[in-house]
Order: C-alpha cells, then sequence, then structure tokens
C-alpha cells in the first residue's frame, strides 16, 4: 500500500489530473522500495482511467510500473503468463473492448518488453484493430480525430498489427499462427470489401500468408521482424499482383527447407513457451491455410497472388494451386 499511503492519489482523482510534479512524487515513493504490489498496480490503472489530463511523463511512468509489475514481480521474469494476461484484460478492457488509445498503447507497450505471452493476449490486442477496420469503433477511431468508417486502415493501424505480430514472435521463429491468420484474414475481407488495398497492408497481409503457407509446406521460417519487414517500392505497382510479386521477391534468401533437427529443436521451443505462458501455441504443425485456400472458390486478390508466386517461385507443387491460379484469374478479371 505504499502508493497510497506515501502519495495523495485521492487528490490527483479529485481534480481529474495528473501533474508533472505528481509523478516525482509517485516516481520517489517507488524508489524506496522497488517492489510493487497488486494493489498499487491496480491504483496507478485506476488513476489513468480517472485522470483524463495527464502530463507527458505519466504515460512512460505507467508503461515502466506496470511492466515491472508483470514482467519482474509476478511469475516468470519477463514472460507473462495466462494468469496475468487476465488480469491485464480485466484491467484495461471491458466486454472485451479497451476503452481509450492511451491504455491500448499501454498493453502494446508491455507486450513490446515481455518475452513471450500467451498467444490469447496477442490475438485480443489484434481485434482491436480489427474492431476498428470492421466496424469502426474502438480505440483507434473513438476520439482520435479519424473518419469511423468501417473497412479503411490506416498506416499507423497496419503499422500496430505488425508490432503485435513482431512481439508475440519474439526472438523465435515462430510461423504466423492460425488464430493471429484468422484475425488478419478478417480484415482483409474488410479491406478488400471497399477498394483495392492499401499498399501497406498488401505488403504485410501476403508476407503474413506467405509464411504460413511455407513453414506448413515444410519450410523453416526467419524470425518474424525478417518474414514481416516492411517494404516500399520505389515506384507504385501497376497491380495487385504485381506489388505481392515485389514484396515477396526471392523468399529462399530467408526460407530454406527445415531439417529433422531443426523441427525438433522448433518443438522444444514452443513447449518450453507453452509450459512458461500455461497456453498453447496453437496452430503451427497443422496445414490449415493450404486446405483452406485450397477448398476456397473465391480466394481474395492477395491470397491467389500469393500461392501465384509460390508456385512460380516452385516453393509449393503446381498441382496444389491449379484452381486458386483458375479463381485468381476470374477473380482478376471480375475486378477489372
Amino acid at each position: 500500500m505504499r502508493v497510497v499511503k506515501a502519495v495523495p492519489v485521492e487528490d490527483f482523482e479529485f481534480r481529474g489530473s495528473i501533474k508533472d510534479s505528481d509523478v516525482a512524487r509517485l516516481m520517489r515513493a517507488f524508489a524506496e522500495d522497488p517492489h510493487i504490489h497488486e494493489t498499487e498496480a491496480e491504483t496507478l490503472l485506476r488513476l489513468n482511467k480517472t485522470c483524463p489530463v495527464q502530463a507527458p511523463s505519466w504515460s512512460g511512468f505507467l508503461v515502466d510500473a506496470i511492466a515491472d509489475y508483470i514482467l519482474n514481480q509476478s511469475g516468470h521474469e519477463g514472460y507473462i503468463t495466462t494468469e496475468k494476461s487476465r488480469w491485464l484484460i480485466g484491467k484495461l478492457s471491458s466486454d472485451g473492448w479497451i476503452a481509450n488509445r492511451a491504455e491500448l498503447d499501454l498493453m502494446v507497450a508491455v507486450l513490446g518488453r515481455a518475452r513471450w505471452f500467451p498467444l490469447s493476449l496477442a490475438t485480443f490486442v489484434l481485434d482491436q484493430v480489427a474492431g476498428a477496420v470492421i466496424h469502426g469503433f474502438g480505440p483507434l477511431r473513438v476520439g482520435q480525430g479519424q473518419a469511423a468508417v468501417p473497412g479503411t486502415i490506416s498506416e499507423g493501424e497496419i503499422a500496430l498489427i505488425r508490432t503485435i505480430l513482431n512481439a508475440f514472435g519474439g526472438e523465435s521463429s515462430i510461423p504466423v499462427t492460425e488464430p493471429e491468420a484468422e484475425v488478419l484474414r478478417s480484415i482483409n475481407r474488410a479491406v478488400g470489401a471497399r477498394t483495392a488495398p492499401p499498399a501497406a497492408w498488401a505488403d504485410l497481409y501476403a508476407k503474413a500468408m506467405a509464411n504460413i503457407l511455407l513453414s506448413e509446406h515444410g519450410y523453416a521460417v526467419p524470425p518474424r521482424a525478417v518474414a514481416l519487414r516492411p517494404w516500399t517500392p520505389d515506384v507504385a505497382c501497376a497491380s495487385v499482383e504485381e506489388h505481392v510479386s515485389e514484396c515477396l521477391g526471392n523468399l529462399r534468401t530467408t526460407y530454406h527447407r527445415q531439417t529433422a533437427e531443426e523441427r525438433a529443436l522448433a518443438r522444444l521451443e514452443r513447449q518450453r513457451i507453452e509450459i512458461v505462458t500455461g497456453e498453447a501455441v496453437a496452430g503451427i504443425d497443422c496445414g490449415w491455410l493450404t486446405e483452406h485456400l485450397a477448398d476456397s472458390r473465391r480466394p481474395s486478390l492477395i491470397d491467389a497472388a500469393v500461392v501465384d508466386h509460390l508456385r512460380l517461385e516452385c516453393l509449393i507443387a503446381d498441382t496444389w494451386g491449379d484452381d486458386v491460379a483458375q479463381d485468381h484469374r476470374v477473380a482478376s478479371a471480375t475486378a477489372a
């Protein structure tokens, strides 16, 4: 109860603001004893909700304090367990949605500092972006001075998705998982339903789908920061197909056939993560996306372009992609 006793947090809440001098007092209180109790963490999060006027120094202090509590003083150091994931979601959201951008930024910042965290936490944060894109609501649209137009996606939202995906991947070479891909595909359906997808989205989505497909076909994948690295063309491409082909480039420089030893090490790494976080890392060994696209009669332009590129590079079998390629040509002709 150090924060409550040493600093008059009730005064902050009464006036609805946090000043730089208040942050300095809080920092001194924590410096006396670096251990943060759950009650104190909850007090800080409550202040964040009840004090809409906040000094610039508040955000950094809050992230440091909450990250320290979750990652260093509760459970395995550097990891977010399932229990702490539920705690964080419960404190920052209501009915499955985060209330404001500041709290979303707080959660993303904490994830960025974690070595590992549950897959369900990654998909929860991705869902916040999906809500903005698909429905036009949520912390990324409400009160941000941005038109709440469903089916649109901004450069900032695309960058945020990449940040979340990279954070879950960590330093290991974990392919994009089925739960993450489901969110990405729902976003892609919404974006593609209105107009041609933005180049930045086509780049990220194509690389994520290629990452899954190549993993399912027996390739060792690079770390996500490499696999999903953004690409900016020197000149605008004439079509989605051309853009996808250019952004994927020569995948043989970053992907290679996985050896038996690499498969064994990948399984051990995944098992270690599952034990530490208390949650399974789903959707890595299955051929979910391969089967889905092979059975699909109306693949999106980006999905079909990815399949075409992988076939042309001889990374997947020609026979598997025949139906998808035919649907791609039909979809392209219809769009034209």
